[in-house]
């Protein structure tokens, strides 16, 4: 008697997680775009590297920026328009960021890279 309730019960429990792991994937998905751009950005910033051995930026700070903006970025309940706000922000701020500390003669590189990856 208890052991088939408690069969039950795990049952139950086992498809509520599997009905939640599938949420999540479903939510991961609408966001790859963002993910996809935070990624490229990543990689334009590591490729400044080969212009001037002095532009080096660690994965961590690349981190603490990205969270920094989805937290600081406008919200909107729709996801469409939230997702064209956070490309528009990261993108904009991490140019920004990044170009404080680019010499002059390399930020047009740096705006270019980033056209082309974009």
């Amino acid at each position: 008697d208890a052991s088939k309730a408690t069969s039950q019960a795990i049952g139950e429990r086992m498809a509520e997680a599997e009905e939640t792991a599938k949420n999540i994937d479903i939510a991961r998905d609408e966001y790859r775009t963002v993910a996809v751009r935070g990624s490229v950005l990543y990689f334009v910033i590591a490729d400044m590297a080969n212009v001037d051995p002095m532009y080096q930026y660690s994965l961590e700070f690349f981190n603490r920026l990205f969270v920094l903006r989805l937290q600081k970025s406008d919200s909107s309940e729709d996801l469409q328009e939230r997702l064209q706000i956070l490309l528009k922000d990261i993108t904009k701020s991490f140019y920004l960021n990044i170009c404080r500390g680019l010499f002059e003669k390399d930020k047009l590189i740096y705006s270019f890279m980033n056209t082309i990856q974009i």
